[in-house]
């Protein structure tokens, strides 16, 4: 395990970060076997445990790789650490914690308390509670074990009452905490509501949430950016897109007015801005993304680790692609795929699965609406391979519809009837089957390519209603948002609708 942690932790490091860590190692004596496996993993695009193993022991015969994996592994954390102090507030503020720590076990308990107050202002600038409130405990201890030193009374119940405060803030923190990782663990395990049952059964996390609102006695930035990041998921997930997007611009405007959100990286404000960009999807808003796709190309920061530059450029392509799509500028689309960078697809492995079965999805939608199936069908089988584990992935299941309709397009009729069946078979335990799924086989079924014109517009008497139903239901739109499924059945019976 040490050995694929560590391979993983070196593909993820900035070139910035490899720099700093080459110069970290040099004030280390003695053999340096760990830099030798450094070199082999950051050499190699890709490598796997057994060619780490055979590259390794041809320079190092006897030494142990896994122990060395480890000690490297060590050394890395340690290095970025260091680095990450000078930086983050909230790593520079867990260091001054254990220097007050080391300074007050050495017997040093005033110049803790100096560093103890310097930090104190930190931490309530930087919204952080945990960390406020050791140190007002600490304070709290260091004045009692002394004998309270030129404190009156009023000035102690004030330290006390900061104190309580922020248990207080904490304990609100805790609860909204828990309701969102509750509301993300129903929506990992069930998917997202497509049916008004299955939005009821999240109707008493939102009430919950509501009630924690309600009883805040102090709205710190912590709690305000939870509450937003709360109702813009839970709004999403319901099909409620337009009160998404409101929620999504109110806390793009937090993030903007309040830097100090802004972890290292920021991955809160990349969520933020992503879930905009996906409501204007969503809503068919194609000209408002080009704003918020500059916004997030902002984010590839080279003082960033790498594994987030490579998910913001990834993000950046998508909702690019989607604008491009979207707005019909479909060959400027193919050549933006073409003009990219081929090593943005190979570096899966530093981003979460969901995004990068998006970003083939995309490219494999670009090249379907262009008439180049073959392609097309390459892009969505990569999508195949990655998320069989995940059939609750509402980007996998669209890509299992829109390799039936490659299939369907190309006249692959030999696969087209397995496809089908697959799918139905993959889904079947899935829940609620959408309508648009139901019409899209209906529709293959019909055949009308080969159709009389007669006949197809008897067949579309019957199906357009019920195209009209699927257009306005909000649970539909979680699968129509990637790809107008009624248009392509439209376009069927009515080839005007092309």
């Amino acid at each position: 395990m040490s050995q694929a942690a560590v391979i993983r932790l070196v593909k993820s490091l900035s070139k910035s970060e490899k720099r700093r860590f080459k110069l970290y190692t040099r004030k280390h004596d003695g053999d340096k076997e760990y830099l030798t496996l450094f070199d082999l993993i950051d050499q190699h695009e890709v490598i796997t445990k057994e060619l780490l193993d055979e590259k390794f022991n041809h320079f190092h015969t006897g030494v142990s790789v896994d122990n060395t994996a480890r000690y490297l592994l060590q050394l890395l954390t340690d290095c970025l650490i260091q680095s990450r102090v000078k930086e983050d507030d909230q790593f520079r503020l867990l260091h001054g914690m254990l220097r007050v720590n080391i300074l007050k076990e050495r017997n040093l308990p005033e110049e803790g308390y100096k560093e103890l107050k310097k930090l104190q202002q930190l931490a309530i600038v930087s919204q952080e509670q945990f960390i406020e409130y050791f140190f007002y405990r600490y304070e709290l201890n260091y004045l009692a074990e002394f004998n309270f030193p030129g404190m009156t009374e009023n000035k102690l119940v004030e330290i006390q009452m900061k104190a309580r405060n922020a248990i207080k803030d904490i304990r609100n923190t805790h609860e909204h905490y828990s309701l969102y990782e509750l509301l993300k663990y129903r929506l990992l395990h069930t998917g997202k509501a497509i049916s008004e049952e299955e939005k009821k059964q999240l109707n008493d996390l939102l009430l919950s949430e509501m009630s924690i609102v309600n009883a805040k006695t102090k709205n710190s930035l912590e709690s305000r950016k939870l509450h937003l990041l709360f109702q813009s998921s839970f709004f999403t997930n319901i099909g409620d897109y337009k009160s998404a997007l409101k929620t999504f611009y109110q806390l793009n405007g937090l993030f903007e007015k309040n830097k100090v959100l802004w972890h290292h990286p920021p991955l809160d404000y990349h969520s933020a801005l992503d879930g905009i960009l996906d409501s204007l999807r969503t809503t068919g808003r194609y000209e408002e993304m080009a704003f918020y796709v500059q916004k997030l190309e902002q984010l590839d920061d080279k003082n960033y680790p790498e594994y987030f530059r490579y998910m913001v450029r990834k993000s950046a392509m998508i909702y690019q692609l989607v604008l491009l799509m979207g707005t019909r500028q479909l060959n400027a689309a193919v050549t933006y795929i073409e003009n990219s960078d081929p090593a943005l697809l190979k570096a899966y492995g530093l981003v979460d699965e969901e995004r990068q079965c998006e970003l083939f999805f995309c490219f494999g939608l670009a090249y379907f609406r262009n008439g180049n199936f073959k392609k097309a069908q390459k892009y969505i089988n990569e999508i195949v391979l990655i998320g069989k584990a995940s059939y609750q992935s509402v980007i996998y299941r669209v890509s299992r519809l829109l390799s039936i309709l490659i299939h369907y397009e190309a006249n692959n009729l030999e696969y087209l009837d397995y496809e089908i069946r697959s799918f139905k078979r993959a889904f079947q335990y899935s829940g609620v089957r959408l309508k648009v799924e139901n019409m899209i086989f209906k529709t293959i079924k019909a055949y009308p390519k080969m159709n009389s014109p007669r006949k197809n517009e008897l067949l579309w008497e019957k199906i357009s209603p019920v195209l009209t139903g699927i257009e306005k239901d909000k649970f539909e739109m979680q699968l129509r948002k990637y790809f107008d499924f009624t248009g392509w059945i439209k376009s069927k019976f009515l080839p005007v609708a092309r």
